[in-house]
C-alpha cells in the first residue's frame, strides 16, 4: 500500500545546521547524505524524487524523515551498535588492581591467563589491554634488570676490557 504524500517542517535554523553537516569533510558520509535528503525535502522534493536521485529505496527515505522528525539533528547519526557484552566484572577489575600492585612483571597475556585460571572467563590479551587502558593503566616496554647487585670487581674488569677495545687494542683473555 502506497503512503500518502508526506511533508515534515524544517526550520531555517535546522536548515543551516543541515547545510553545515552537508558540506563538512569531517562529518560521517551517512550523516551528510541524510542532511542532503532533508535539505532537498525542505525545498519541496517528494519521497519518490529523493529515492530516485539518491538511488535509495522509499523506506530508507521515510526512515530518514522519521528520524529527523522524532530526534532532530541528533537523529541523523547512527547509534552505537551494542556489540558483544563484556566479560569484565567488578570482581575481575578488583583482581586486576590487586595483581598490578604486586612486585611482579605482568603483561596482558599473563593477566589474561591468570583471569582464565581464577574466574574461568576467557578475555583475550588485546581486549584486556584495551580495558586496562580505560582503567588508567599504561603499558611500557619491559626491560631486563639484574635480580641482584653485581659484583664490583667483575663490573670493573668488564669496564677495563671495554676501554681497551675502544683504544683499538685487542686482547683475548
Amino acid at each position: 500500500m502506497a503512503r500518502s504524500h508526506r511533508r515534515i517542517e524544517i526550520s531555517e535554523e535546522d536548515d543551516q545546521r543541515l547545510r553545515e553537516l552537508e558540506i563538512s569533510r569531517h562529518t560521517c558520509p551517512k550523516v551528510r547524505l541524510r542532511a542532503s535528503v532533508l535539505r532537498l525535502h525542505r525545498q519541496g522534493w517528494t519521497v519518490p524524487q529523493l529515492s530516485n536521485h539518491f538511488d535509495r529505496n522509499h523506506q530508507a527515505i521515510h526512515n530518514d524523515l522519521t528520524r529527523f522528525s522524532q530526534h532532530g539533528i541528533l537523529g541523523l547519526a547512527d547509534a552505537c551498535s551494542p556489540g558483544r557484552p563484556s566479560h569484565m566484572t567488578p570482581e575481575i577489575e578488583q583482581f586486576l588492581h590487586e595483581k598490578l600492585l604486586e612486585e611482579r612483571f605482568w603483561n596482558a597475556p599473563l593477566l589474561s591467563e591468570q583471569i582464565n585460571k581464577t574466574f574461568g572467563v576467557t578475555i583475550g590479551p588485546r581486549a584486556l589491554a584495551n580495558h586496562l587502558q580505560r582503567l588508567g593503566y599504561s603499558w611500557k616496554r619491559a626491560r631486563y634488570s639484574p635480580a641482584k647487585q653485581l659484583d664490583p670487581d667483575i663490573v670493573q674488569h668488564h669496564q677495563d676490557s671495554l676501554e681497551t677495545l675502544k683504544r683499538g687494542h685487542w686482547t683475548a683473555d
